[in-house]
């Protein structure tokens, strides 16, 4: 399982953690976006989770997506279920709060490295560069 941090706008601050590189933006919100497996094979199904956590000393309001997540970069993938109609939610987090967005699809990159951009958050808008190796 590959473990990795991204930054949600511009970087603040960067620390290496146990499981990934950490990065916060001066909101204070942290995102973690997880993919399982780390490295799928072509025509694989993929999971992806993302996380982002209020790390700030006050209540952020944030807009996060609801049934998927907004995907892109160069790395294909192809949705594989039905999904609901719903896009996104206003939500306050509290200090140490998270919110989670998640979605699979299938693999249909041959082998090489390529780069997903994922964002779980409309507002503010904060895409995470996740580097992905297929094999």
């Amino acid at each position: 399982m590959a473990l990795l941090s991204g930054i949600l706008g511009c970087r603040s601050t960067e620390s290496f953690a146990p499981g990934g590189l950490r990065q916060v933006t001066v909101q204070g919100l942290e995102q973690t976006v997880q993919l399982t497996p780390a490295q799928p094979d072509s025509g694989q199904e993929v999971h992806i989770l993302s996380v982002v956590t209020n790390r700030s000393a006050g209540p952020v309001a944030v807009e996060s997506r609801i049934c998927g997540l907004d995907l892109a970069g160069n790395v294909a993938l192809v949705m594989n279920y039905v999904r609901c109609a719903g896009y996104s939610q206003s939500v306050v987090l509290a200090p140490g709060d998270s919110v989670t967005g998640s979605d699979m699809r299938v693999v249909s990159s041959p082998p090489g490295s390529y780069t997903l951009l994922v964002r779980q958050l409309v507002q503010p808008s904060a895409w995470v560069e996740v580097p992905v190796v297929v094999r």
